[in-house]
């Protein structure tokens, strides 16, 4: 493998000097301790698969793998998917239908600590098919991550879920399928790695994507980059992501690769993780069952959203040109992952040193005309308008 200079720069949205917020991204959740402890809870038996299921537009393109996620009163809950995190995870506005609070509970995430609570699992279906989870679920505020993810977050669907199945990740197809783990054979394309699995979370051992020696490499789908290594003894601590040009794995080209350094990784020293960015590169199926993990390889950069791009391209003009309403070219400041909707994006803005944050929506009449600012406006952190912008 070889890894090539740090300073490149990416044909990539974070080429705009609004980094995204959903940059790096990062749920790995390991629960590794209980405040409440009751007899094991049985959990009703779900043979039948789901069938496939389609993945939102920009999956693997800087943002989590969403599904649609059934409660039995026939609530629709959008949760993503996330090989990082043990434990499904519910947000706490969901309480009230969960039934008797059991205990507390708290989840490593990178050296800090998260407090959650704890309910019996509720059934959950996709599509017409009840999951297989764990006997409970835990809740805490995931309104934070609805506002870097764009859209709400209900849930988190964890290993508790998803070790119970074979799942294929078409990313080209834009597709999830659940296959039957006893009928699923490697492909002669396809790279077999063995799974091994700590705390339930899945891992191989293998170089990272920087080289070197073999290392746990945690498979988490809950990291937007392509990837998390280690952070060498002596080397300077970094806080944003670092751009690869290429860099070659398992004997496979990889092009454009933004990759995080840390010094505090899940697995412990010596270890990575690969992320969604990098598996979207692929045809992914994570036997769970069987612990094996195929990777076909069906692209040699990351897949684009070219729309967003050039939305994104579009909002960084009007800043370097000075004609973006309340900011000045010289300012800086951070964007959370922009609402989608039809030909058009909502971004939410935060400028350093201000704590208001400001909204501009990007959109078009139709797919090749230019791109215009339609709104803009700026509110505190509450969503209440301090002012709004005339547009041109």
């Amino acid at each position: 493998m070889s890894q090539k200079s740090e300073g490149a720069t990416a044909n990539h949205v974070s080429n705009a000097i609004l980094t995204p917020w959903a940059r790096g991204l990062y749920l790995t959740l390991f629960f590794w301790a209980f405040a409440a402890t009751s007899a094991s809870i049985p959990v009703g038996s779900a043979s039948e698969l789901p069938g496939d299921v389609m993945m939102n537009r920009d999956a693997g393109r800087e943002m989590w793998l969403f599904v649609t996620v059934q409660m039995e009163n026939g609530d629709e809950l959008p949760f993503f998917v996330d090989t990082g995190t043990s434990h499904t995870l519910l947000d706490q506005s969901l309480e009230s239908k969960l039934g008797k609070r059991l205990g507390t509970g708290t989840a490593g995430h990178f050296g800090d600590t998260l407090e959650l609570v704890r309910y019996a699992a509720p059934k959950l279906f996709l599509g017409n098919a009840r999951l297989r989870t764990g006997g409970d679920v835990y809740t805490c505020d995931l309104k934070h991550l609805s506002f870097l993810a764009g859209r709400p977050v209900m849930g988190i669907l964890g290993m508790d879920c998803l070790k119970h199945y074979c799942v294929q990740l078409d990313f080209q197809a834009g597709k999830i399928h659940f296959l039957n783990p006893e009928q699923v054979a490697a492909a002669q394309a396809c790279k077999t790695f063995p799974l091994m699995f700590y705390q339930d979370c899945p891992f191989i051992r293998h170089p990272s994507l920087a080289g070197g020696t073999v290392v746990n490499s945690l498979i988490d789908t809950g990291c937007t980059e392509d990837a998390m290594v280690e952070t060498k003894p002596g080397e300077e601590h970094r806080t944003e992501p670092v751009y690869w040009p290429e860099c070659v794995w398992e004997g496979e080209t990889h092009t454009n690769l933004c990759v995080t350094f840390s010094d505090n990784i899940p697995l412990g020293r010596h270890s990575s993780i690969l992320g969604l960015r990098f598996l979207a590169r692929h045809l992914v199926t994570l036997n769970f069952p069987k612990q094996k993990l195929y990777l076909q390889q069906t692209s040699v950069g990351p897949l684009v959203d070219e729309d967003l791009e050039a939305a994104v391209n579009f909002l960084h003009t009007l800043k370097t040109t000075g004609r973006q309403p309340g900011w000045s070219k010289d300012d800086d400041g951070n964007f959370a992952w922009p609402e989608p909707a039809a030909n058009s994006y909502t971004f939410h803005v935060v400028k350093k040193g201000d704590s208001s944050i400001y909204h501009y929506i990007v959109g078009r009449a139709a797919k090749g005309v230019p791109w215009k600012l339609q709104k803009a406006w700026r509110t505190d952190q509450r969503g209440h308008t301090i002012e709004e912008y005339l547009v041109s």
